[in-house]
């Protein structure tokens, strides 16, 4: 499965400051240097869009496979019989997901 653009913004939301610090000023950051065979230093830059994506993956590693807060809400409220859902947010739910699994076919 992708996670569509939609997602991804989603999650930097929620952590701009740490996003912007990771950054710094420039596109490019230095991530270390290392003496070659000649005695230079050799530097590797990594682009902003790799540091997003670097970002991300941290981002997403701190998400639960699983909610349990939310599974147990739905479970209680199936239980009670509560839990109630439109044909119009299942199929919009549907829509949403095979446009994002299919972005970058």
């Amino acid at each position: 499965m992708q996670i569509s653009s939609d997602e991804i913004n989603r999650l930097l939301a929620l952590a701009p400051q740490s996003r912007t610090q990771a950054r710094g000023a420039g596109h490019t950051s230095t991530v270390g240097e290392h003496p070659t065979a000649e005695g230079a230093a050799a530097t590797v830059e990594v682009s902003a869009t790799s540091q997003d994506i670097q970002h991300v993956q941290k981002l997403l590693s701190r998400v639960p496979d699983v909610r349990e807060d939310r599974v147990q809400a739905l479970k209680s409220a199936i239980e009670k019989g509560t839990y109630k859902v439109s044909g119009d947010d299942i199929a919009d739910l549907i829509i949403r997901r095979t446009l994002a699994d299919n972005a970058g076919v």
